[in-house]
């Protein structure tokens, strides 16, 4: 089955315990699934779950074992998606001057 990265622009909504210590985040999604839009329903279910808001979609690519070829880390993150189907990381920022770094 694919393995799909979505990389997420996201703040947190007001039950999120991080509100008042962050601006938001960009939520790199490694999802195993059939297609895209089921990676995609998968992480924004995630994000809501768990207080996130998404603003944009920043990338979206599938993934193999052969992209992280020089990349043990990346490697590594990969082969825990083939084990929980999902793996989430955040990047957060704390003053929106910060968010303009991504394109939307």
């Amino acid at each position: 089955m694919p393995v799909f990265i979505l990389i997420i622009n996201a703040k947190p909504e007001q039950e999120n315990s991080k509100v008042t210590d962050i601006a938001g985040a960009y939520v790199n999604c490694f999802i195993e699934a059939e297609t895209f839009d089921l990676a995609e329903e998968t992480a924004l279910k995630f994000l809501t779950t768990e207080n996130w808001r998404a603003i944009g979609l920043e990338e979206s690519y599938e993934v193999t074992k052969d992209d992280y070829f020089n990349d043990p880390k990346g490697l590594e993150v990969y082969q825990q998606v083939l084990i929980d189907k999902e793996v989430y990381t955040f990047h957060t920022y704390k003053t929106e001057d910060e968010e303009g770094r991504g394109s939307l």
